[in-house]
């Protein structure tokens, strides 16, 4: 039975960041194919689509720009 343990955004965000990149999508693209098993809502789906666009056009974020961006807390 797994542990439950409290850790910060902070920790977590910073952990994150230090992976390598490889490393991180093969986290997040586990956690979002075996964590999120409702079908897309059309406002997901047009997103979805968008990014596919940005992505074919280059419109790319670095790996190293995440990392050395500072940590912002959502509003």
């Amino acid at each position: 039975m797994a542990r439950s343990v409290s850790i910060s955004e902070e920790t977590i965000i910073a952990m994150l960041r230090e992976l390598p990149e490889s490393t991180l999508l093969d986290i997040l693209s586990k956690m979002l194919v075996e964590s999120d098993a409702p079908p897309l809502t059309d406002e997901e789906s047009a997103s979805y689509r968008e990014a596919l666009k940005e992505h074919e056009r280059g419109e790319l974020v670095s790996w190293h720009d995440v990392q050395q961006a500072p940590l912002r807390r959502p509003t």
